[in-house]
């Protein structure tokens, strides 16, 4: 059994719930512990970040939660880090997950994690509809953020697939797509060896997608490079906290995972599964 979530997000960003009902919905399931994990402000608008003006009443609102919930559940308190964030003290997190929602292109902003529709258009506006050129972009960056970053745990590592379940719109299948991103996984594992990759339900939660992030493929190479992974199911809701975390054992395991990472005393820890 799977007790832990640390990718969770609240009212404080585009999550539906407090954090304090997030809270009691976790000593619901019987989770020993439960980690927020706001999206970090970003230096663009958006409806979807924590504003920069509400970060520290979030940081206080978890930390007071720490102390109200003590003798029930362990609370650790998070970030999910953004490329383009605004300056942000890290130190004082107890962890960071490094996530990419979006690419700068010159003065605009192409967005990753919206709609199909604006997905879409976007690769066709800034890449002339060439999903291959975006995706070398998409991870050219996020692996150049995740070495300067060194977070604790990389977030949905191909976010890009989220509209593309059904390669509808690019065929991930091709051999040309995944070398590509072999070659920033190994470059991620020549830097940081201890990052923790993600195995994420959000997307098949929110929009009935049929695997989880990272694809099949993706799990095959992080497996052959004795890199880390954890499980969570990026959770916005009440409801959604331990999304097909029992599946998930299955599908780490398909792919020779015996183990994943958790918070345990503040430190990371392997968990058989």
């Amino acid at each position: 059994m799977i007790d832990t979530n640390l990718h969770t997000h609240t009212v404080f960003c585009d999550g539906k719930n407090t954090p304090e009902e997030m809270v009691k919905a976790a000593i619901d399931l019987g989770f020993s512990s439960l980690g927020f994990s706001v999206h970090s402000p970003m230096d663009f608008e958006n409806d979807w970040a924590c504003r920069e003006e509400d970060l520290d009443e979030c940081y206080n609102t978890i930390e007071s939660l720490k102390q109200k919930y003590k003798d029930e559940i362990v609370i650790y308190n998070g970030i999910e880090l953004d490329k383009d964030h605004t300056e942000i003290d890290l130190y004082k997190y107890d962890y960071v997950i490094a996530g990419l929602h979006q690419l700068k292109v010159g003065d605009d902003i192409c967005e990753i994690d919206n709609t199909k529709e604006i997905f879409a258009s976007n690769v066709k506006k800034h890449f002339g509809g060439d999903y291959l050129a975006f995706a070398k972009e998409y991870y050219s960056q996020f692996a150049s953020f995740i070495i300067d970053v060194k977070p604790d745990i990389v977030a949905h590592f191909d976010l890009i697939e989220k509209f593309n379940d059904d390669r509808s719109l690019f065929d991930s299948a091709s051999l040309s797509y995944k070398l590509m991103v072999q070659l920033y996984l190994e470059k991620i594992c020549f830097s940081c060896p201890d990052t923790i990759f993600e195995v994420n339900t959000g997307a098949m939660q929110r929009l009935g997608n049929k695997r989880p992030y990272p694809a099949p493929f993706i799990m095959k190479i992080l497996k052959k490079l004795n890199m880390r992974i954890t499980i969570s199911s990026d959770s916005h809701s009440v409801d959604s906290l331990n999304y097909k975390f029992d599946e998930m054992i299955s599908y780490c395991k398909k792919y020779g995972f015996n183990e994943i990472y958790v918070l345990k005393d503040g430190k990371f820890t392997p968990q058989e599964i």
